[in-house]
């Protein structure tokens, strides 16, 4: 059975909307945990205690195994996806 087409197929992630959330929400999520952990009760659920200075964040060896993260994905994005015309034997 095919899935519905057209104006009723079901959205993922609910959507353009649910894909812009989760492009927001998931840093923040993951900034907030960082800082719940790094303080001393570590509670999830209160604000931390204190926010750190740009520089305890920063990481230029963070910086560059994202960006070549980046190109590797550029750079498959961009090699050609073929059929194998010849079966390898």
């Amino acid at each position: 059975m095919a899935p519905p087409q057209g104006p009723r197929a079901p959205l993922e992630f609910g959507g353009p909307l649910g894909a812009a959330a989760l492009l927001l929400l998931l840093p923040a999520t993951m900034f907030h945990l960082l800082l719940v952990a790094r303080s001393g009760p570590a509670r999830l659920l209160g604000p931390p205690p204190y926010l750190p200075g740009l520089e305890a964040l920063w990481s230029p060896q963070a910086l560059l195994l994202w960006l070549t993260w980046l190109g590797l994905q550029a750079a498959l994005y961009l090699l050609p996806a073929r059929k194998a015309s010849r079966p390898w034997c």
